[in-house]
């Protein structure tokens, strides 16, 4: 025993690989523009936008803060100023840079260590040290975007996100009104990065009214699907067309759209007061732009887009994304109608084609159907009647022996039951307005039925 003691202490040293370590973060600040905010440590395995706070004490441009992290390495950014703990808008753009990870957001890369280790860097580059390179030149960049395919908001039209910073970073006009909207700003030319078009958006974090790109060769799967700015180093004009990846200002001729209804049966779902339909549409991932109504009171929500044949990302949502699908493809026996983004979101997919169609219904968070609470439906000499009701339902027995009627609300509890033989009168009025399954049953038949009170 004393030898397995005396193994296990000797052994203890190299288990160093599972502890934290200090990390002190030095980071020169001489070609920026310090914010009023100050600098931060954030993002990956050092937390939020404002996650590490650095100070510099003697005012020479070098901030410092230190945090304890796990020696196994991963991400990390230095922020300018951030507002808050979400304002990833003012990430340090290291977009084209060695030392940025782009299959995560363009982070820096944290190597792994062993022991308390000083970290030397200057923002926004790839130096090891505090000494910032000589400053990369700024040219101009002006954007041109026609928009005869969409309809301009009354905020008009922007170009911003990713190196050019919120979803209102440059307004662009159109003084001709020939539709094609121009503006121009300074950017280092250096590395690229990301950007997109929005159309009227209410302030600096509307990003339901960005362009979608979801899918197309222009844009980054791996930066919330923002167009990828190419590198530079002179003036520069770059033309496009709203929403496509022409590389001028020449729109493609207009796919004819198609309607296409989606329907979502909530039956299931967790409760909600109004439901929606977000997703790659023209305003991509809104939380309230696409309402589903249910007309009938059969749980089943539908609504009407107008699309142009493409592909599509969408998710059946409610309340302002207050509820929202969520899926794990480990865990569902049918994937067909959902997939998995470079980027790590898994929503519901479609093809639209050429013609109008009508989508199968698909349970919350399922592929295809509700197939009811634990209970089959089944073809049966019973009908249950109106649907939905309001004060009385009526169930009528054509099989010729006693049968039994029990109701269960969504969460599979019994209502009420009665025995009855050729009809039962079930007085309703006072039940909660909702769904509801009706199991109507006898030795010989059986039939299974949602029906809403309204």
């Amino acid at each position: 025993m004393k030898k397995i003691y005396a193994l296990l202490m000797l052994c203890l040293p190299m288990l160093g690989f599972a502890q934290n370590h200090t990390v002190t973060f030095k980071v020169s600040a001489g070609n920026i523009t310090v914010g009023p905010n100050g600098l931060y440590v954030g993002g990956g395995i050092a937390g939020l936008a404002n996650a590490v706070q650095l100070t510099d004490a003697d005012s020479n441009g070098v901030w410092e803060g230190s945090a304890s992290l796990p020696a196994t390495g991963g991400y990390f950014a230095f922020f300018n100023s951030p507002a808050n703990d979400q304002d990833w808008n003012t990430k340090e753009n290291l977009a084209g840079l060695p030392c940025a990870d782009p299959t995560n957001y363009n982070d820096r890369i944290m190597p792994s260590f062993t022991q308390d280790t000083t970290m030397l860097f200057c923002f926004g580059t790839c130096a090891t040290d505090t000494i910032c390179p000589a400053a990369q030149a700024d040219y101009v960049v002006t954007f041109m975007v026609n928009t005869a395919n969409i309809t301009v908001g009354p905020n008009g039209i922007y170009a911003g996100g990713g190196i050019l910073g919120g979803a209102q970073a440059l307004q662009l006009q159109d003084p001709d009104g020939d539709g094609i909207y121009v503006g121009d700003t300074l950017i280092t030319g250096q590395g690229g990065g990301n950007f997109i078009f929005l159309n009227s958006p209410a302030n600096a974090n509307d990003w339901g009214t960005k362009e979608s790109l979801g899918g197309l060769p222009c844009s980054d799967p791996n930066n919330y699907d923002d167009r990828i700015m190419p590198s530079f180093n002179q003036d520069t004009t770059l033309m496009f067309c709203f929403g496509t990846c022409s590389s001028d200002t020449v729109c493609p001729t207009p796919l004819t759209p198609v309607n296409v209804t989606f329907r979502s049966d909530r039956s299931n779902s967790p409760a909600f007061t109004n439901a929606y339909l977000s997703g790659t549409f023209p305003i991509a991932w809104n939380g309230t732009a696409y309402p589903m109504t249910d007309d009938d009171g059969d749980g089943v929500y539908e609504v009407v887009m107008s699309l142009t044949p493409g592909d599509y990302r969408y998710k059946f949502t409610a309340d302002d994304w207050a509820v929202q699908e969520n899926f794990d493809p480990a865990n569902m026996s049918d994937v067909s109608c959902i997939n998995t983004n470079s980027a790590g979101f898994t929503d519901r997919v479609v093809t639209v084609g050429a013609t109008d169609t009508i989508l199968e219904v698909a349970c919350w968070e399922q592929c295809g159907p509700c197939s009811g609470i634990g209970l089959e439906e089944f073809e049966a000499d019973f009908s249950v009647k109106p649907n939905p009701a309001s004060d009385l339902l009526i169930i009528e027995n054509t099989t010729g022996a006693r049968s039994t009627v029990v109701m269960y609300n969504i969460t599979g509890a019994k209502v009420l039951e009665q025995s009855f033989d050729a009809e039962a009168r079930l007085d309703v009025a006072a039940i909660p307005r909702g769904m509801y399954i009706v199991r109507v049953q006898n030795g010989s038949a059986e039939s299974v039925v949602r029906v809403a009170l309204k």
